[in-house]
């Protein structure tokens, strides 16, 4: 499934800040401390302005190469910058895009095709592992130790009392935290120190919704329409509020986004049985064009492929 690669700007332009940063990179590892920070976070301001240039991707494999390397790069500079939120931010979203795109979509069609035990537990560790090194990112960038120790140690009343304190400047890191958790979480429902942080990764995510709902395109209405719609009543799940929240991300971001109209019919669809809007959503997304949208060229390849392998695999979430 490699998608057809054509010449765009993002190419050129991801070229150019490769180049501007190996000769920074340079500079850093033949100087002292001061100037290699100094050094770092000019180069960090460069990564952040050319980061676009993997959204305009065309070719997912190409994609799927080249992201580790640049997350090790990432980190390489990181440390002679550890508080640089820049870094931070994409090292949390780097994490949870590669593991969300990649992993956990051929984690989908091994489960499909059967694949063996072992090759399915080792793919969902690798993603779980991912989506925690995006959490525990995304903690360096909220930038409160406070904050992570209570957390992990699932202390309600102080993780409250500290989100209040939190500022829109804390959406970014905040939801990063709970994307990450909550990703491992539903690869995890065997670890119990894990699955016991749930009621924490609310609150978190709660608290993004207050201070900046349009963060990652919606993320955070994308956030709980997967987490009320993908669960039956009884287990937590709330079918009405998850497509209030779906309906909001597809009000903001979804003619532009189509991996929100792909996580609608995914789960809320599929929760709910409805095959009629489960076909409607999923065909959308299967025939739409990348490149109308350039900036977000490989998420909507990657949500191409998706909805077009669940379209041809209905059978296994569409039971009427």
């Amino acid at each position: 499934m490699i998608a057809s690669v054509r010449y765009s700007p993002g190419y050129t332009k991801g070229y150019g800040v490769c180049m501007r940063v190996m000769l920074l990179a340079l500079l850093i590892f033949t100087s002292g401390c001061d100037l290699q920070r100094l050094t770092v976070n000019q180069t960090a301001d460069v990564l952040y302005q050319g980061s676009v240039a993997i959204d305009r991707e065309s070719d997912p494999e190409f994609a799927e190469d080249a992201i580790p390397a640049s997350l090790k790069t990432l980190e390489t500079f990181l440390v002679s910058a550890p508080d640089n939120a820049k870094l931070l931010e994409m090292l949390a979203k780097g994490y949870y895009s590669y593991a969300f795109g990649f992993i956990e979509a051929d984690l989908e069609q091994a489960r499909v095709w059967a694949a063996e035990e072992e090759e399915i537990s080792m793919m969902s560790a690798r993603a779980v592992g991912f989506y925690l090194r995006s959490r525990d990112y995304g903690f360096d960038l909220v930038g409160s130790s406070d904050f992570e120790k209570y957390a992990l140690a699932g202390d309600e009343a102080k993780v409250k009392a500290l989100l209040q304190d939190m500022e829109k400047e804390h959406a970014a890191g905040l939801f990063w935290v709970g994307s990450g958790w909550a990703s491992a979480i539903n690869l995890s429902k065997d670890d119990s120190d894990l699955v016991g942080r749930l009621n924490i990764v609310e609150l978190i995510m709660d608290r993004v919704l207050e201070l900046d709902e349009n963060y990652f395109d919606a993320g955070v209405h994308t956030f709980f329409g997967v987490l009320y719609g993908s669960r039956p009543p009884m287990f937590g799940g709330d079918p009405d509020r998850a497509k209030v929240h779906f309906e909001k991300a597809m009000a903001k971001f979804g003619t532009t986004n189509h991996m929100i109209p792909y996580l609608y019919a995914r789960f809320w669809a599929v929760q709910a049985q409805d095959g009629e809007f489960f076909n409607t959503l999923m065909r959308q997304v299967a025939t739409n064009n990348p490149d109308a949208t350039p900036d977000r060229r490989l998420n909507n390849t990657l949500a191409r492929q998706r909805a077009q392998f669940w379209l041809d695999h209905r059978e296994e979430l569409i039971f009427e």
